[in-house]
């Protein structure tokens, strides 16, 4: 059971408003049960036992939810170890993320499927952020966009090998990329959309006219776009195009300045409605341990001042990013995105795209999953299934 609790005095910024100063109760249950603007709340309708928390000065957001990430704090999937999985959930939580999707790197079946049930075996133990399920970045990647991805890892698209993931899942496999130039890919793509899985074109050479017949066989969402795919040129729009132009397509989008210019970035969500766009880190192991030089899916990388992980012996190579979800939001708002929307990207949006039906949301009836956060966007506090998991001041 969790503990009765009542927040109060927090700007709470939900379902893409500021709703002002607010009090929120979460109930036993650990769900949110009132959400009253602070002129109306009565903290005596509560029971005498309810924990106040004044929340003067901070903002209270839903949970953040990052669906696309290798690794935090020392710790990947590429671990293929179940304590690793659960470090980086208790590590994500001090980030203000109270959701994840561990998300696993191209490799041979073998491989991922060690990959795959170590997150099995974690689901269910986390003391930190909740593992919603599996994302697989390939392993039916293009060989001319595989990215920092290991080129000998990748396959083509097989309805044999995607079954032996499948079943290693338990049904866990949540999202999945796939590059959808490649032969056989539409006999995969209906196997995994027969088992609920959202389906991304990624680490893609496609066309234009190969993303658009994507679509049509039910690609829904792009994996971290502008990165790794097929460019925009006024002839030949490639993937790049399809993502932006396409109503449709949902886009996931790295917001550290690096990997998108920061105008690009607010042009993709300007385009999109915002409705259709989710920050993501694709972070890699090292990430939040500093400068320095590290191991990353088995290559050696180094953090240095541009904010992103690059090959150690090849410094033009980016090979992933070293963002967590919280300085997202921060690096959006702080570029011109109104600030609901810029929570929105990392809240709302995702939980509608994966399903997540009690989860994105502070309204009543949802689990308390909840982030307070200072005015540098820091965290200050973190409650999931209204337990509180995190309490920096």
């Amino acid at each position: 059971m969790a503990t009765r609790t009542l927040i109060t005095n927090a700007i709470v910024i939900s379902a893409g408003m500021d709703k002002g100063p607010c009090g929120i109760y979460i109930n036993e249950y650990g769900r949110i049960a009132d959400v009253v603007r602070m002129e109306d709340l009565d903290p005596s309708r509560y029971p005498s036992d309810t924990k106040n928390i004044d929340a003067s000065g901070c903002t209270l957001c839903a949970g953040l939810i990052d669906t696309h990430i290798h690794g935090i704090g020392g710790f990947s999937t590429d671990d293929a170890s179940a304590d690793s999985i659960l470090h980086m959930s208790e590590r994500l939580a001090s980030f203000g993320v109270t959701s994840f999707i561990p998300t696993l790197y191209a490799g041979r079946p073998d491989k991922m499927e060690r990959e795959i049930r170590a997150v099995i075996q974690a689901m269910g133990k986390e003391k930190g952020s909740r593992i919603l399920g599996i994302n697989l970045e390939g392993p039916f990647l293009s060989p001319r966009k595989c990215g920092a991805q290991d080129k000998d890892a990748l396959s083509l698209p097989d309805v044999k090998v995607l079954q032996r993931l499948l079943d290693a899942s338990e049904n866990k496999v949540l999202a999945m990329t796939m590059a959808p130039e490649l032969p056989n890919v539409e006999a995969v793509s209906k196997l995994a959309l027969e088992n609920n899985v959202v389906l991304l074109m990624g680490h893609t050479d496609a066309t234009y006219e190969q993303a658009l017949t994507a679509i049509e066989m039910g690609f829904s969402h792009v994996t971290h776009t502008f990165n790794a795919m097929s460019a925009f040129e006024h002839k030949a729009p490639g993937v790049m195009g399809a993502a932006m132009m396409d109503p449709s397509l949902r886009c996931e989008i790295i917001a550290d300045g690096v990997h998108v210019h920061r105008d690009i970035v607010k042009h993709l969500i300007r385009s999109k409605d915002g409705d259709k766009v989710v920050l993501i880190t694709d972070s890699l192991g090292p990430t939040s341990l500093g400068p320095g030089r590290y191991t990353a899916n088995g290559e050696s990388v180094v953090l240095g001042e541009i904010g992103a992980f690059v090959d150690a012996d090849n410094p033009s190579k980016l090979c992933g990013s070293a963002l967590t979800l919280n300085k997202a939001v921060r690096n959006v708002a702080s570029w011109g995105i109104e600030r609901p929307l810029a929570v929105r990207m990392a809240t709302e949006n995702p939980a509608k795209i994966y399903g997540l039906r009690e989860l994105g949301s502070i309204a009543k009836g949802y689990l308390a999953d909840l982030a307070l956060f200072d005015e540098n966007w820091d965290t200050v506090s973190v409650f999931i299934g209204g337990r509180q998991v995190l309490n920096v001041k």
